[in-house]
């Protein structure tokens, strides 16, 4: 019984053996699992985050709301306030301080 398992895990060895070595001799690119991996440089090219253009933001850092200073003026009344959250700033602004 001892001789047969042991002729059975020769046998296995051997096989493993010469497929090992015979996987050896294909080169990587020619195998058709080469084009599923990507290198981590390259990959590192696709998921290159993109820096922020500070011209645009700059640009339209300048462009203000019409109406904010006047949103900021009902924002420091409490009464003003608390009816432009029930109401809407415009219309609070104009009952409290006229027409917009």
């Amino acid at each position: 019984m001892k001789t047969l398992t042991l002729v059975t895990l020769l046998a296995l060895m051997t096989l493993c053996l010469c497929r090992g070595g015979s996987d050896h001799s294909n080169s990587a690119n020619d195998s058709p699992s080469s084009e599923a991996f990507v290198s981590k440089q390259d990959s590192a090219e696709v998921v290159r985050r993109h820096k922020r253009n500070y011209v645009y933001s700059s640009f339209y850092d300048l462009i203000h709301d019409p109406l904010e200073g006047k949103r900021e003026i009902c924002e420091l009344n409490p009464d003003c306030d608390e009816l432009a959250d029930h109401i809407g700033f415009q219309e609070a602004y104009r009952r409290y301080y006229g027409p917009v």
